[in-house]
């Protein structure tokens, strides 16, 4: 996403996870939008009628994921190394990554490394084929 934000680190910014224009996951995403849109918040989160439950939860999985991205983009100016020295929920709470794979112990970092390891990791899963495949039809593990 550096290429949305300029000058900004490429390791920060994760690339979105599109969704092929034309396929049924892009379609479920347009629904998706629409519903959202209409101030009616159960109606927003309800799966499709006939729609699979696991396509329609890993479509708006991606979709979150992305909009996160997206969010975090509009503060890393204000959030550096400097700046957020600690990932923290104010002073009583501080956040050490751990991921169980490659960090198995927690470990203490800054705030745009710990959200560099966090959107990192999801990206992983989302690309995992058995977790989230992108073949209609295939069902993960």
């Amino acid at each position: 996403m550096s290429f949305l934000f300029g000058s900004r680190s490429s390791k920060t910014f994760k690339p979105k996870k599109n969704i092929p224009e034309g396929s049924h996951q892009y379609e479920l995403l347009k629904h998706a939008e629409a519903t959202l849109g209409s101030g009616n918040l159960r109606m927003a989160v309800m799966l499709p009628e006939g729609e699979d439950l696991n396509e329609w939860v890993a479509v708006n999985t991606v979709d979150f994921f992305n909009q996160i991205n997206m969010l975090y983009g509009t503060i890393t100016d204000f959030c550096t190394e400097e700046s957020c020295p600690v990932m923290s929920a104010g002073p009583k709470y501080e956040y050490h990554w751990a991921d169980g794979t490659n960090i198995k112990k927690p470990i203490k970092c800054s705030a745009p490394k710990y959200i560099d390891y966090l959107m990192t990791w999801v990206q992983d899963q989302l690309d995992d084929e058995t977790l989230f495949p992108s073949k209609i039809g295939v069902q993960p593990y």
